[in-house]
């Protein structure tokens, strides 16, 4: 199973969100969104580990903006 991606809405609030989630203890990477996904914003999304809910809820807590979700894998 690929990793979940949660999108972004800006390249920033992906660099603000990475850190947040490092001080969280959950690593993450920012990518391209892959094309063909419901590609909104910046094309820029969090990839996450099994951790995907968790993650989007610190995000959303800590005032980033989430688009939505997309696994990598389903998306080519």
């Amino acid at each position: 199973m690929e990793k979940p991606l949660i999108l972004m809405s800006s390249v920033t609030n992906a660099m603000r969100g990475r850190e947040i989630l490092k001080r969280h203890g959950i690593p993450s990477e920012i990518g391209r969104t892959p094309r063909g996904s419901a590609r909104q914003g910046c094309g820029y999304s969090l990839n996450v580990g099994k951790n995907a809910d968790e993650a989007e809820r610190i995000l959303r807590e800590n005032g980033i903006r989430v688009l939505g979700r997309a696994e990598r894998g389903a998306v080519r």
